[in-house]
């Protein structure tokens, strides 16, 4: 489930793009949080937002508080939360000293609290993931972070075991399980490399690759989707600022995950439920739901971040 990937085009306009594919029955909405918004975390301990953040979220049904899923806050950094099963280690219980956060706590914690990536990745240390269901929900979710900013950078944030860290992620791309390295050595073994990093002959190969037309890998396991994206960005010449939005949103659609009626109900049944775009210069939030396919483009201006101060949860069609 789900599918993300950053691009900076001729403009140097720099972009974060996703689905978000999940089971869940309760609508996704673009969601508008506020400075000084004061939120609780799975572990019912307050925090406070110093920035406001305006992105993708959700109303859980019984449950008082608002979930993310992306966002980008008022100084332009993004962060979005992508499954990782399998591959998970959070700490079994909360820590001292520490800043504790459920998994689903964590983008709110990110867009709310620092006002550089630089300010996350010396946070981190002091932040602990912890094996608790968020308010009550009943499942501990297996997340990985991609985050992104206005200078281009693209990093990854997954708790694999011991401190949290951030990695440099050179594909721009992001699926789930397996763990990026992983996924960059299956990129290059699928382009007939044996690198294990992204190299000039990644980049070359997935241009020839794209050159010569051969068809990309299809479906809906992790690792064709990443594969996919990787080839469309490493290989693709550089967008110029009018055609960038359009073309993401079509790389989007190329590995959405179809809807079945027949399966509405069933909790295995993974199917997109938005795409987004977000111009991270611009702070601008470009949100298509599955339902009506209507885009709907929302700012943070400096003036919402100022001024807004209560929670917008807008339409989701």
């Amino acid at each position: 489930m789900c599918t993300s990937l950053t691009y900076t085009n001729t403009a140097e306009q720099h972009f974060f793009a996703r689905t978000m594919d999940f089971p869940t029955t309760t609508p996704w909405r673009p969601i508008f949080l506020p400075r000084q918004h004061h939120w609780l975390t799975g572990l019912n301990t307050e925090h406070l937002t110093q920035q406001a953040i305006l992105g993708g979220g959700r109303l859980p049904s019984g449950i008082d508080q608002i979930l993310m899923a992306d966002g980008v806050n008022e100084s332009g950094i993004s962060c979005a939360e992508l499954y990782l099963p399998h591959a998970v280690h959070y700490a079994p219980a909360a820590q001292p000293d520490k800043i504790n956060l459920t998994p689903q706590d964590f983008i709110n914690w990110v867009l709310g609290e620092h006002a550089s990536l630089a300010e996350v990745v010396a946070d981190l240390p002091n932040a602990c993931l912890v094996n608790q269901t968020w308010h009550g929900e009943p499942y501990v979710y297996p997340f990985h972070w991609f985050l992104s900013d206005t200078t281009g950078q693209s990093l990854v944030i997954e708790p694999t075991g011991g401190p949290l860290i951030a990695q440099s992620n050179p594909s721009g791309v992001l699926t789930n399980t397996p763990a990026l390295a992983q996924h960059i050595k299956n990129l290059n073994q699928t382009l007939g490399l044996s690198d294990t990093s992204i190299t000039a002959a990644t980049i070359a190969a997935a241009q020839t690759w794209l050159q010569t037309n051969q068809p990309l890998p299809t479906g809906s396991i992790p690792t064709n989707r990443f594969n996919h994206t990787a080839i469309r960005r490493l290989g693709t010449l550089q967008l110029t600022a009018t055609n960038t939005q359009s073309t993401l949103f079509n790389w989007l659609d190329e590995v959405r995950l179809p809807y079945d009626p027949a399966k509405r109900h069933q909790l295995s049944h993974n199917y997109t439920h938005y795409r987004t775009v977000i111009d991270l210069d611009q702070r601008r939030y470009a949100f298509r739901p599955r339902t009506t396919e209507r885009l709907q483009s929302l700012q943070l201006t400096p003036e919402m971040a100022t001024n807004w101060t209560i929670p917008m949860i807008f339409p989701a069609n």
